[in-house]
């Protein structure tokens, strides 16, 4: 199995891979497209090499399409088999051992459950809710879209494993707000080339909506001070969109 990984100034996540790395006994190979690293991302990800696994380092320039990436990525594994994950991502033990022990179907594509954790909380609900991405799947099953929140599109049949990853999206709100930032832009330009118009009445409403979702709907509320301000933020998100998207039509 190879797991691929998008990576620039990580040093700090991938500090913490050495601890867990190793467990995940099918993995034989990582493909890394970086991103003009200045820091230690590199250094950091050789010495998680060892005999039984190899680490293959792509210089890359990010271009805003994490997609095309994901998939140069996919297209140079050795392995059929993908597991996608983030830098800031952790898996969990029960998901290490489950993953151990699956017996693969090339029929399915697997979607693991993901918990956002908010200055070392774990976020159960709101976002966390419906957050079960495709991150196990057979490369020739389908292929990434999309800008930013890249998806894999497949047609093979999907099942879900409830063994979440740990996500460390959010270590503070400055780092949590500056990505939030960055992803809005992309998505805006992404709307915008697709012609979708945009006017006060989405500017309002959307946002609004969302946060009604996340937080009542969802059951943010039940997470405290985290889950609202998680809630607010994604609501944040979708407000800058809406905006960024009408200034791309009035420059």
């Amino acid at each position: 199995m190879t797991l691929i990984l998008l990576t620039k100034n990580e040093q700090e996540n991938l500090s913490k891979w050495g601890g867990w790395i190793d467990k995940l006994i099918h993995i034989n190979e990582i493909i890394v497209i970086d991103s003009s690293s200045t820091d230690n991302t590199k250094l950091i990800l050789k010495s998680l090499e060892s005999k039984r696994l190899k680490i293959k380092i792509f210089d890359k320039k990010f271009n805003d399409n994490f997609a095309n990436l994901r998939n140069f990525a996919v297209k140079h594994a050795i392995n059929d088999w993908i597991l996608f994950l983030d830098a800031d991502e952790i898996p969990s033990s029960k998901l290490i051992n489950y993953l151990n022990k699956l017996n693969l179907d090339n029929n399915y594509c697997y979607s693991i459950k993901r918990y956002l954790v908010y200055l070392s909380k774990v976020v159960y609900h709101g976002v966390s809710t419906t957050d079960n991405p495709i991150r196990l799947f057979n490369r020739n099953s389908g292929k990434f879209t999309g800008l930013v929140h890249e998806v894999w599109a497949t047609s093979n049949k999907q099942t879900t494993i409830n063994f979440p990853i740990f996500h460390y999206s959010a270590p503070n709100l400055k780092t949590f707000l500056n990505k939030l930032n960055n992803y809005s832009t992309i998505r805006a330009q992404e709307l915008f080339k697709q012609k979708t118009k945009v006017n006060l009445f989405d500017i309002i409403i959307y946002p609004t909506a969302k946060f009604i979702q996340y937080y009542f709907w969802h059951l943010g509320f039940v997470d405290g001070i985290p889950g609202v301000i998680i809630c607010l933020s994604m609501s944040f998100y979708s407000f800058l969109v809406r905006c960024k998207l009408w200034q791309l039509y009035h420059v």
